[in-house]
């Protein structure tokens, strides 16, 4: 690939980004509220001060953990003295129901699918796991999924693999992709007889490329797979929507990009795909005979369909929950849309900084659509270890080392609504400068 190829110059960039980044915040400025500023630059000002953490450091390391909004914390303790004062109700199986419901439904409008379809988790890593578990697999079947997985996404199959026999086939795609027909003509290439699931990130933690999910949702569909799609660098960050991408199973978590309660996260079970699924943590479920205990467990039938099946955390996880609505309504606020244009703008930003630095690779896409708020960097001279130290040491600049089969390592630097251009600013002089040390 051309350097040329591999640049975009100014005039492409704010074409192929900010264009549709404005277009974006001209459509979110319908929904701002009195609650916060009335102009941009005020708005990015309040930002800053929202989540808890060192504001004197440029922490551009949302996509490993983002620090939890203020509003998610005050929030959180209060649903706890709640529920520490309520504790006699604890047990009431009808109040529960009609929480969950309420949660589920929220949440659910947030990312756009039904309550029925919603199963809330501590993590995409769980949810994940929830799928590969509860899915009937046997010996020979086939997963096709990629060498740029979280290990999270990936350590569920490969148990699976030495527990029942399944195979798991990774696709290595070109770093950086260059067009979204790479990705689909990789996955179409690894597709057998006995494939029965694509899995796959939404947005790629490692390198930021955002892939061409609806297309490859379609693709599973036509040959009647079952799609996971791994939405931890997604949820909080894209102004998405689940009924869109017509995957089976998308996996989410609300402590990165969203800045809820740590430990919070989501399992997407489409409707016609929940037969499918065994639960791998019940609650309570029909037996036949019935099963004799101690005590009556009636369960929640009131509850929404996933959360009835597959498990309901609810009882147990309400305040941390709680957190992340009220960061869910700060997000609404603000402006999803909003919010995607401002993670876009600071990576635009990052890419025409970097770029004219000599000694450096971007591993980053640069095509349009292919890339949102990660920029991933190679410096030629430098280990990714030794350049993410040299960033925290000399410039308290916080990025996440990566490792690359190419042997030299890279850095990962993620841009979230509390980052600044100065932060962008700061991680360009830290890479200057330690390259030519």
């Amino acid at each position: 690939m051309t350097e040329e190829a591999s640049n975009l110059t100014r005039r492409e960039l704010l074409a192929t980004g900010l264009a549709a980044s404005l277009g974006a915040v001209g459509s979110a400025s319908a929904q701002s509220t009195s609650e916060i500023p009335p102009t941009t630059r005020e708005l990015w000002q309040w930002v800053r001060i929202q989540p808890v953490f060192d504001a004197r450091v440029a922490y551009l390391d949302a996509a490993t953990l983002g620090p939890a909004l203020r509003v998610s914390m005050a929030a959180e303790y209060r649903a706890r003295e709640a529920q520490s004062l309520e504790i006699v109700t604890a047990g009431d199986a009808g109040r529960w129901a009609q929480e969950s419901t309420r949660l589920a439904t929220r949440f659910g409008a947030f990312v756009g699918c039904d309550a029925d379809e919603i199963v809330f988790t501590r993590g995409a890593g769980e949810a994940i796991s929830s799928v590969a578990a509860g899915l009937d697999l046997a010996t020979g079947d086939e997963v096709v999924t990629t060498t740029q997985e979280h290990p999270a996404a990936l350590s569920p199959w490969l148990i699976l693999a030495r527990r029942r026999g399944i195979v798991v086939k990774q696709i290595e795609l070109p770093t950086p992709l260059t067009a979204p027909e790479q990705v689909v003509a990789a996955f179409t290439a690894a597709i057998t007889e006995r494939t029965k699931v694509l899995a796959f990130s939404h947005v790629q933690y490692a390198d930021g490329a955002l892939l061409p999910v609806r297309e490859l949702c379609q693709l599973a569909r036509e040959r009647n797979l079952l799609t996971l799609i791994d939405g931890a660098q997604a949820v909080g960050m894209l102004a998405l929507s689940l009924r869109d991408l017509g995957c089976d199973f998308y996996a989410g978590c609300f402590h990165k990009w969203l800045g809820g309660s740590h430990g919070t996260g989501m399992l997407y079970v489409r409707r016609e795909a929940l037969d499918r699924l065994w639960p791998t943590a019940p609650r309570s479920i029909d037996a036949s005979p019935p099963i004799a205990v101690p005590t009556q467990a009636p369960g929640q039938p009131e509850a929404p369909a996933a959360l009835r099946k597959l498990g309901n955390i609810v009882p147990v996880a309400w305040p941390s929950l709680r957190g992340t609505e009220a960061a869910i309504d700060m997000h609404e606020q603000i402006g999803r849309t909003r919010i995607e244009a401002r993670v876009r703008e600071l990576a635009i930003y990052s890419r025409l900084r970097l770029q004219p630095l000599s000694g450096i690779e971007l591993l980053t896409p640069a095509r349009a659509g292919m890339w949102a708020g990660i920029m991933t960097l190679r410096a030629r001279a430098k280990t990714g270890d030794e350049l993410a130290a040299a960033l925290a040491k000399g410039h308290r600049v916080y990025v996440r080392e990566m490792a690359w089969p190419s042997g030299m390592g890279a850095v990962r630097a993620s841009f979230n609504i509390f980052n600044t251009h100065e932060d962008v600013d700061r991680l360009v002089q830290g890479v200057q400068r330690a390259i030519v040390a």
